[in-house]
């Protein structure tokens, strides 16, 4: 499964001349490769940085600038809507993360499924012994609570899934039916007459039922085939020839060079395959013309009782196992059920296996649970949102933010800041603060800083002990100057934990679907004086309950920020927090090593690791994230569609000139044509005219401050032109480093090697 924050390691990048201006320390250095390229310029489909030229650069370095703009043009899109399915022949449901797939809910399938549900399954008549029964089969699925869910990491309390999305199975949640609508008594079958019915798709003749143990019968379950004589057949790796058959019934028969007899209506295991003879056909005049009906395979009849394991499977450890009662019974029909156990006569089977945690090897996406003929399938088919269709959202300590733009003495504030690459992915909702700088209206914007305001005059008020306001602040989208949008009133004995200021905004989750509560906590899990923020998804339909809750407790000291967790840089269990669905109980998540998933689809980036840094990392879904569900039959179609991209416009200001950029290291920046043309590709990377051989150009990734330089420069304007063409070609994208070397074979434009 692919995911948004893959953080890839790299090897310590060369400290040679090339390097000088960089830290080759610097985290984002290790972060990325040229093989995460577009990243980390287009994140979650929108560009962020600035490419430049020299203002002295050859014509074939702007066109290069050209290139690569319209290249990243093309990847700045986001996903809109998600994944359809349409199924004929079958049924398919988009079920919640963390819900059973079949119930009394609204949003789940029926528990039970028959022909006017998937189409392959019977409904019809038999003949037996001269008579005619109406018949029906049945899939039942959580017949008797015996669930099977769609999990995740966290709904299913298994860290190994981390953001996979399994199909976990209880032993017997999964049970398919063979029933008699009309009352027939099942064990006057005979060998000379028996029960013969389609059962998973294939003839199952029924020759005897035991009359002291109930579910006990004797078949015929191999393969039934009707050959010519000179026929032949591959059972079980071996060719099964029908050589001839005789006047009295007796068969001649070859396996893989083995010849034997069978007389008529008899068993005998050839070479390794067994054989019955069932029936055969006699043509005096024409040997050619002469037939039998054969029952082969590798047990071909069998003794069965109820909870052995179903034909074909492995006897001591099977995944599916016969579920046959009432077979001994006197004239009587089957009645179903969905919530016990069918009464009545009725064959069956049901799954031995269980599937809990992840050395089961759970279906994940994509994968199906299929009954043995493949005549039914239960498959994950795939998400209602797709993996490309996520934000990144960041929750950090700041010990040092510069709010001085909004108000003059905050300098260096301590705060916690949350951060998207969303242009408009947080919303501040004006009539939610106590106290608004203004109009009390909404501000949409990417940055906002919480500042506890109790020990500051600028901004506190008076709100009595044990409690604290948070100044909230923001970075105007118009402008990008940090301004004061008002106070978050914390009041611990009046409405703790009911100021919902902040929403969620990207794609179509927004409004009310996720929102942050604010409490101030006296005595917190982290320990005492803590501002939790707790990010509560919500779905009128499909996600009701608040119980999908993460809470981050930010520590207090002296009336001001310190840190996730009661002690600064230092992973602790309950700094972060996950409300289990249903029964409301806290998993801390704090020390855990794995990124987890939630109901509505929430990815939590590795806990342990952005913890020790005081930071949480989430992944927020355009959507909430369901599970397409599909149960089909042999003859059952499904179609997937996928939804629409929103293309994001790069600014005109994204392409400048090299002396037009002020601070390089304010934002992430692509540095066109080498030192001679472009100064940056000196003060960013150290380089000068001797670096470079004829003929070649390097495309070279460095850090640049908090955020990542990209060279791509040559020798000549020809070389620096081939390597911006190679870029956006994708002929680096498998290179998992941080530099290449880009060579021109002839001095024209696109031709070109990379090494």
């Amino acid at each position: 499964m692919r995911t948004k924050r893959v953080l890839k390691k790299i090897a310590a990048l060369s400290t040679g001349a090339a390097m000088l201006g960089s830290s080759i320390t610097g985290a984002l250095a290790l972060s990325y490769t040229l093989a995460d390229y577009p990243a980390p310029f287009i994140t979650n489909g929108v560009f962020s940085g600035v490419i430049a030229v020299g203002q002295n650069a050859a014509a074939s370095d702007t066109i290069g600038q050209s290139v690569m703009l319209a290249d990243l043009q093309t990847k700045a899109v986001s996903p809109s809507g998600g994944t359809t399915v349409t199924v004929s022949g079958g049924v398919s449901e988009d079920i919640p993360l963390g819900a059973n797939i079949s119930d009394s809910n609204s949003f789940t399938m029926d528990v039970e499924l028959a022909d006017d549900d998937i189409d392959s399954l019977l409904d019809g008549t038999i003949t037996f012994q001269g008579a005619e029964y109406d018949i029906e089969e049945f899939l039942e699925i959580n017949q008797a609570g015996n669930k099977v869910s769609v999990d995740t990491s966290l709904t299913s309390s298994e860290d190994d899934y981390q953001t996979d999305v399994v199909l976990e199975v209880a032993r017997d949640a999964i049970k398919y039916y063979y029933a008699f609508s009309e009352a027939i008594q099942v064990n006057k079958t005979t060998s000379s007459d028996p029960l013969s019915i389609k059962f998973l798709g294939k003839t199952l003749k029924i020759t005897d039922v035991d009359d002291d143990t109930d579910g006990k019968f004797t078949a015929y379950v191999g393969s039934e085939y009707f050959m010519d004589s000179g026929d032949s057949v591959v059972v079980n790796g071996k060719t099964v020839k029908l050589v001839r058959v005789g006047s009295a019934g007796a068969i001649v028969v070859d396996v893989d060079g083995v010849t034997e007899t069978i007389s008529s209506g008899s068993t005998k295991t050839v070479n390794g395959v067994e054989i019955v003879n069932d029936e055969t056909f006699y043509d005096s005049n024409n040997q050619a013309a002469s037939s039998a009906s054969l029952i082969l395979g590798k047990d071909a009849q069998e003794t069965y009782k109820d909870g052995d394991a179903y034909a074909g499977e492995d006897k001591d450890n099977p995944d599916w196992v016969w579920n046959v009662s009432n077979i001994q019974a006197s004239t009587t029909s089957t009645t179903p059920s969905t919530t016990a156990e069918f009464t009545g006569p009725f064959f069956g089977i049901e799954n031995d296996f269980i599937y809990n945690d992840d050395s089961d090897n759970p279906p994940k996406i994509g994968e199906c649970i299929d009954l043995p003929n493949n005549y039914v399938s239960i498959c994950l088919d795939s998400l209602t949102v797709s993996d490309d269709n996520y934000a990144t959202y960041t929750f950090e300590y700041e010990s040092s933010a510069d709010l001085s733009q909004a108000i003059g003495t905050l300098t260096a504030a301590k705060t916690i800041q949350v951060k998207t690459p969303q242009t408009e992915g947080l919303v501040i909702k004006g009539s939610n603060l106590g106290r608004f700088n203004g109009t009390a209206k909404d501000i949409k914007t990417k940055e906002i800083w919480f500042y506890a305001a109790e020990s500051n005059s600028a901004v506190a008020i008076d709100v009595g002990s044990n409690s604290t306001d948070l100044g909230v602040f923001y970075k105007d989208a118009d402008d990008s100057k940090v301004k004061f949008a008002g106070l978050i009133f914390m009041n611990d004995s009046a409405g703790a934990g009911q100021a919902r200021p902040i929403e969620i905004n990207y794609d179509n989750s927004k409004d009310t679907d996720l929102q942050m509560f604010f409490d101030f906590a006296d005595s917190g899990l982290v320990g005492s004086n803590s501002v939790d923020i707790t990010l509560v998804p919500y779905h009128s339909t499909n996600l009701p309950d608040y119980n999908d809750n993460i809470t981050m407790q930010f520590n207090l000291s002296s009336g001001s920020f310190n840190g996730l967790g009661a002690t600064a840089t230092s992973e602790e269990a309950a700094e972060l927090v996950w409300t289990q669905p249903d029964s409301g109980t806290a998993t801390n998540l704090g020390t855990k090593d794995e990124d987890h998933r939630t109901r509505y689809g929430i990815i939590i980036r590795d806990p342990k690791a952005h913890g020790s840094s005081d930071e949480v990392v989430i992944d927020i879904p355009g959507d909430q994230v369901e599970a397409n569900v599909v149960v089909k039959g042999t003859t059952a179609k499904s179609t997937s569609s996928g939804g629409s991209v929103v293309v994001n416009p790069i600014p005109s200001s994204a392409a400048a000139l090299s002396e037009e950029v002020t601070s390089a290291s304010a934002q992430n920046l692509i540095v066109i044509g080498g030192p001679a043309v472009n100064p940056l590709a000196n003060s960013v990377f150290g380089l000068t005219r001797g670096d470079f051989t004829p003929n070649e150009a390097m495309v070279k990734l460095a850090d640049n401050g908090a955020n990542v330089a990209l060279l791509v420069a040559g020798y000549s304007a020809v070389d620096t032109r081939n390597a911006a063409e190679a870029v956006a070609a994708g002929k680096l994208a498998g290179m998992s480093k941080a530099e290449a070397k880009v060579v021109s074979t002839t001095q024209t434009v696109g031709s070109y090697t990379v090494e």
